[in-house]
């Protein structure tokens, strides 16, 4: 059969024209956005810094667990087989046998009682560091959000103020052509529009660049990150009348992690004390079955293959000028810990204080910026009214229109200023969590 040769050109065409006919809803369609809950709790789960500490956290644990074992028994399976020529001598403190049973555990042991409890002190410890290093990432996420959300509307604004910045620039290049404005006039309008993309630039660069930071928090591409700023939970007001600093000495997570050293360092210092005055006490046991080929049969009146020996091994301390000086070591290990407990507190006091006092002067600035840009609507609005009557011209116009942006721009960094400090504040007083998880 003779096939068309038409056919046969045209049916790859027709179904290339069919392909693009389909829907293209998957390249199309953008990303949903990311609402701001659900980024902190991305940037949780894929944490770094969270791992390491929790790491840390599974150490101290073992740690612990190690030195609780000491008062179960502990039993080990052995053989020292060899050949004895003579009588039969030791091999690395043990007789020749065929296989060995030992057994040991700690029966009393004062000095040990108080490394259990040092070593759970510092197992503690670490709980409260992973709990810090979680409200770190939080502030870290919640800060890269809400930068991200706030230069969104900072890079609409600006581009609104390079739209009239251009505009304004025309209308100076039109009057100067008209001989009504001079040749200085465009260059100021020049300088404006370059400084406007000058801040356009710099708030890209910034947004880029915590785009990035975000996507390797939460574990998404960086072009898929769709900010919703609506989802932004309301910052609560900080009174400058609460004694935040007190309160942030007793609820920072550092502070209790620094008392939990202090605590652990005098429980290890009170067990080498008492381990150069109190006895310990063990239970011991060891099964051996012993060959002929070792001459014990030759040398021992009423030897037997199978033997076992158990009891209790007691020590007293009465000399050790070694245990004396790793005593007097951990008491001054002990002080030192005090003394940077001591040392926190203080720092986390004036740094709360400071934090609190900063919200004053940062909370005024944002006051004088949205002042400042209720005032530049003013100005464009009287403008607007005078172009009618032919007192002003485009041009003031699309000056005043560029600095009600440029005024927006600014209250929108002022804002945010506030807005950071207000949360590294909440992180120290350890109310940060509960305000991101609302």
């Amino acid at each position: 059969m003779k096939r068309n040769p038409l056919t046969s050109r045209t049916a790859p065409l027709v179904l290339f024209l069919a392909l693009l006919s389909l829907p293209q809803a998957n390249a199309a369609d953008p990303s949903p956005p990311l609402p701001f809950r659900n980024a902190i709790e991305l940037a949780l789960e894929h944490s770094g810094v969270m791992g390491i500490a929790a790491i840390n956290q599974w150490r101290a644990h073992q740690s612990y667990e190690e030195l609780r074992a000491n008062y179960i028994p502990q039993l080990t399976v052995g053989s020292a087989l060899g050949y004895s020529y003579g009588f039969p001598l030791t091999l690395e403190g043990s007789a020749p046998s065929v296989v060995n049973f030992n057994t040991l555990s700690t029966l009393f042991n004062v000095p040990l009682r108080q490394y259990v409890k040092a070593a759970k002190m510092d197992w503690h410890a670490t709980s409260l560091d992973v709990q810090d290093k979680r409200n770190a990432v939080i502030l870290d996420a919640a800060l890269t959000y809400a930068q991200l959300a706030q230069l969104s509307r900072k890079i609409d604004t600006l581009t609104e103020a390079q739209k009239s910045a251009a505009q304004a620039q025309f209308v100076t290049q039109q009057r100067l052509e008209q001989g009504v404005d001079s040749k200085l006039d465009v260059t100021r309008s020049e300088l404006v529009a370059a400084r406007i993309r000058l801040r356009i630039a710099d708030a890209q660069a910034q947004s880029d660049v915590l785009r990035q930071h975000l996507s390797s928090l939460v574990g998404m591409p960086a072009d898929a990150i769709e900010i919703d700023p609506a989802s932004v939970p309301e910052v609560p007001l900080i009174s400058q009348e609460d004694d935040l600093p007190s309160r942030a000495v007793e609820n920072s997570l550092v502070v209790k992690e620094a008392q939990e050293k202090t605590a652990a360092a005098e429980l290890r210092a009170r067990g080498e004390h008492e381990a150069t005055h109190y006895p310990t006490a063990d239970l011991a046991s060891q099964y051996s079955y012993l060959a002929k080929f070792n001459n014990y049969n030759e040398y021992f009146l009423r030897y037997t293959a199978n033997n076992f020996a158990g009891g209790l091994s007691i020590r007293f301390p009465f000399f050790n000028p070694v245990q004396r000086a790793k005593a007097e070591e951990a008491k001054a290990d002990a002080l030192l810990a005090g003394k940077q407990e001591d040392q926190t507190k203080e720092k986390v006091r004036e740094d709360a204080l400071q934090l609190q006092r900063s919200l004053r002067q940062l909370a005024a600035a944002r006051d004088v910026a949205r002042l400042e840009w209720e005032v530049s609507k003013g100005d464009l609005e009287t403008v607007n009214s005078r172009i009618g009557t032919g007192q002003a011209n485009p041009r003031d116009q699309q000056n005043a229109e560029l600095d009600v942006d440029d005024k927006y721009a600014a209250y929108l960094d002022a804002e945010f200023d506030l807005s950071k400090a207000e949360l590294q504040l909440m992180r120290m007083t350890d109310e940060l969590e509960g305000w991101a998880m609302k």
